[in-house]
């Protein structure tokens, strides 16, 4: 009882607005505590990542002890240093990074679920996050049973559930992987592997909330970087949009790459690729990378990108921070 007021405690502090209230009980917890630590590959910084549009200028490994820990597939970030990851299996953890490299304010909680609908594990896989930050509000994206379901501001309570027409018939693990809220009020959602033809997969843009009932999607292709699935998409202030994608070799190991859509690409029935301006592979810290976020720091834009560790021992749970540059002559 002690560890599950503790964990609505903290979050109701952290989003610093409305309560945290969940129709289903909340699982016993370990911890509510977040340690980070740097990763014994972490390069020397500022590392400047190919050609330097990027630069990695921090990087953690996070652990807890909370069993529900981990397994992260979306990031958002609050503003403040305040870091909020979303887990493939409903489980929100946030914290704040401090100046000392420590984690302040953490909790581990679910998503609440609404009052009539099922939660067992297949209705719980949660794969992408956006955020209205006018509203307050935050939309989910869950696949296997396809859906995406609004949150009133703090998560204090589920206020819509859409079961997109679209979004039906695409594959059970390949589902709405990466989803943004653009600043026109639209919505711009991509398949993991609900493939057009090879090598290139679905997206769909909803004018209106894709969590109202009746919501109608325009369709367009996206063709990730070959090899590659998307895993996460965030928007950059100037109308851009900041795509990470993720491959797995058997002789490679695991790779990532970050590319950027131009603005404006992203409409009705056209093709749409993005620029690659990062890879990351080893020996740079790199594991199952899912989720990405954008922040500002004075003038700086900042990226986060975070691991998804599939709860497995041999992976981690990976926090890379970097600057994005701005280079001539780019878009």
């Amino acid at each position: 009882m002690l560890t599950r007021a503790l964990a609505l405690m903290s979050l109701l502090f952290f989003l610093g607005t409305g309560a945290f209230v969940a129709d289903s009980e909340v699982p016993a917890n370990t911890s509510q505590q977040i340690s980070l630590k740097r990763p014994l590959d972490l390069p020397r910084l500022p590392h400047r990542i190919g050609e330097g549009e990027l630069v990695l200028v921090g990087g953690w490994e996070l652990d807890s002890d909370n069993s529900d820990f981990g397994g992260f597939s979306a990031l958002h970030v609050m503003g403040d240093g305040r870091l909020l990851a979303l887990s493939d299996a409903a489980i929100l953890a946030g914290f704040t990074l401090t100046k000392s490299d420590r984690a302040s304010g953490s909790f581990i909680a679910p998503l609440p679920i609404r009052k009539g609908e099922n939660s067992t594990k297949k209705d719980q896989d949660s794969e992408s996050l956006t955020h209205d930050p006018v509203s307050g509000r935050f939309w989910v994206g869950f696949e296997h049973r396809h859906r995406i379901r609004r949150y009133s501001p703090g998560f204090a309570r589920a206020e819509s559930t859409g079961k997109p027409g679209a979004m039906q018939g695409w594959p059970k693990n390949g589902g709405a992987e990466a989803m943004v809220r653009r600043t026109d009020g639209s919505f711009v959602v991509f398949a993991e592997s609900r493939s057009v033809r090879p090598g290139v997969t679905i997206g769909l843009i909803y004018r209106s909330d894709p969590s109202e009932p009746g919501a109608k999607a325009e369709a367009f292709a996206y063709q990730p970087p070959e090899g590659y699935r998307i895993t996460d998409v965030a928007a950059l202030p100037d109308g851009r949009l900041l795509a990470l994608h993720r491959r797995f070799a058997y002789l490679e190991g695991v790779s990532a790459k970050i590319g950027i859509i131009a603005a404006g690409a992203v409409r009705d029935g056209v093709l749409v690729r993005s620029r690659t301006i990062a890879t990351l592979k080893p020996p740079l810290p790199t594991d199952n990378m899912e989720g990405i976020a954008i922040d500002r720091e004075g003038q700086r834009t900042i990226i986060w990108v975070i691991s998804d560790d599939n709860y497995l021992a041999v992976q981690r749970t990976l926090l890379l921070k970097f600057e994005l540059h701005k280079t001539p002559n780019r878009r």
